[in-house]
């Protein structure tokens, strides 16, 4: 056994202090740690640790004494000094000194609610809590609504304040505790001492989007209800129930979605939507004994409920086609270029989708149009941007689909055409299409609504992807943009000798989001000649027939 007087090289006692116990947010606490002799050519240094988090906050390989500044938010931050060989973690054992633990808070205010989702007409209480009490302080704990600014309610002693808040329908509420000098409205934010993030209540609402190829027996109803809120930490699930109130699928727990496909066995089913708590609907000792570990679950405490629904049938025709970056003629009989390729090797299109501008792509020219129009064939116009990972926000949306729109008119297309904006995977080319956003969609969807255009999007249609978070996220905040907009997605992405005569049946993937998915890229060219990709499209997709 080594002495530990040996070990710790001579040190026996540390001191630590601070030069203040409360802080502001984001203001620096000086620490300062004194050894009884000097670390100098001893293998040791002087190390000050936040020991809440377990993390180093400073060293001094010399000296007997230590000093280091530390900033942190909010919240209470404990700290300690050793002499130890120095080491980025925190030293246990008899081999280092230990210094006094030291208390600092930084003064924080935090926010809950005892239902942060709740039905109409539900009460929600709000409570804001300080870390430091206000008494004789001059500052008030006070709660703002977070859109207008106005002054919801205040506290002038404690640490802790409530309020309590019901909207009669559905919709949201944001708030925000701010410990500050009394203020009517939001104070500027030189005079708040700390306030929290803005927190939301929704109070919620349901809706059912139901659609079918077929109204008779065979059929098949593809059933899809959205909630204006993630569901996944709340205490509520969404239930799909039929006419007769039988569950349709599974209970859905996580996100703000859920669908089902139900087969019609008899005459044309109707269906509904309920958010509420999941429990067992017996569970009696009787119960138990003869059928196991209870009833079915059923839907209880409901919270929200959607109108019936009957689903909507659509009978169009399936058209095949094809898309491409390149010019697919320079003629207008169409007697070169990549048209009759594609006509002698897999078909003759029914429709064509081009670029509306130059950018990656050359824009579709007066040869291609006359073609068009000579073949009788359709054109699906597409905009795209020089920069694809340029996808993000409200305005950058509205823009580009004004630009859409301006391309559109001065080619002659006519109003009520789709417009599609092609918006690409997330990869090394377009890096920052991974943070594609409900903004971005709204503003494409208001700017070419706006003009008597319809919107489309190109993109990834799958559940979860990127783009389809997207779009669920503007399709939640309005509802109408899944009515009056087309999706062309381009997964799944299939290999094959594929022509028009033996097209894959429809198998493009869904947002689960209530949408109108009408036009499916099924394979990429990847060079090959014809170099164009394949896709199918229901009928009602509004074309522009030049």
């Amino acid at each position: 056994m080594v002495p530990v007087a040996s070990v710790q090289a001579g040190t026996k006692a540390l001191q630590l202090v601070a030069d203040t116990a409360t802080a502001m947010p984001g203001h620096t606490v000086v620490l300062t740690a004194t050894a009884d002799s000097s670390v100098t050519g001893k293998s040791r240094a002087i190390e000050i640790f936040d020991t809440s988090t377990g993390t180093l906050a400073g060293a001094c390989a010399a000296g007997n004494q230590c000093s280091v500044g530390f900033a942190a938010h909010a919240g209470l931050h404990s700290f300690a000094a050793f002499v130890s060989p120095p080491t980025s973690k925190m030293p246990t054992g008899a081999s280092a000194v230990t210094s006094n633990s030291v208390a600092v808070s930084w003064i924080g205010v935090t926010m809950v609610a005892d239902r942060a989702v709740i039905g109409p007409g539900r009460q929600v209480t709000v409570t804001a809590t300080s870390t430091v009490a206000v008494d004789k302080t001059g500052w008030l704990l006070q709660i703002y609504d977070a859109p207008s600014h106005a002054r919801l309610t205040y506290c002038a002693s404690g640490n802790v304040c409530r309020t309590t808040l019901t909207l009669p329908v559905a919709g949201w509420r944001s708030m925000v505790a701010v410990l500050a000098p009394p203020a009517q409205t939001a104070p500027p934010a030189d005079l708040v001492v700390a306030q929290t993030d803005v927190f939301p209540v929704t109070w919620l609402s349901v809706s059912v989007h139901a659609v079918t190829n077929s109204s008779q027996p065979g059929g098949v109803v593809h059933v899809v209800t959205m909630v204006n809120a993630d569901l996944t930490t709340s205490p509520w699930s969404i239930g799909i129930f039929d006419e007769h109130g039988q569950l349709a699928a599974p209970f859905c727990k996580n996100g703000n979605t859920c669908a089902a496909d139900v087969a019609i066995t008899g005459s044309m089913p109707s269906f509904r939507a309920a958010v509420g708590s999941v429990r067992a609907s017996d569970g009696s000792v009787l119960s138990r004994l003869f059928k196991g570990a209870g009833g079915p679950a059923k839907l209880v405490d409901v919270q929200a409920e959607s109108a019936l629904v009957t689903p909507s049938v659509h009978t169009s025709r399936m058209l095949w086609g094809v898309d491409s970056c390149k010019s697919f003629t320079g003629d207008s009989n169409a007697g070169s270029g990549l048209y009759p390729q594609v006509a002698s090797q897999l078909g003759a299109p029914d429709f064509w989708g081009r670029y509306l501008t130059d950018t990656v792509c050359p824009g579709i020219s007066g040869a291609e149009i006359a073609a068009a129009h000579n073949k009788s064939m359709g054109i699906l116009p597409i905009y795209n941007d020089y920069d694809c990972s340029n996808v993000v926000g409200y305005d950058t949306g509205k823009s580009y689909g004004a630009a859409a729109v301006a391309a559109a008119r001065n080619l002659g297309i006519p109003p009520s055409v789709a417009l599609a904006i092609d918006i690409e995977p997330p990869g090394a080319a377009c890096p920052g299409a991974a943070n594609v956003d409900g903004g971005f969609i709204s503003g494409w969807y208001d700017a070419v609504s706006a003009a008597g255009y319809v919107p489309s999007y190109y993109g990834n249609g799958g559940a979860g992807s990127e783009f389809a978070n997207a779009y669920c996220a503007a399709v939640t905040a309005r509802p109408e943009v899944a009515n009056n907009s087309h999706l062309w997605t381009f997964e799944p992405s299939l290999w094959g000798g594929y022509s028009k005569g033996n097209a894959p049946d429809w198998l493009a993937y869904n947002t689960h989001c209530p949408e109108h998915g009408t036009v499916w890229q099924y394979m990429l060219s990847a060079g090959s000649t014809p170099d164009v990709d394949h896709d199918l499209m229901v009928s009602d997709f509004p074309l522009w027939y030049p």
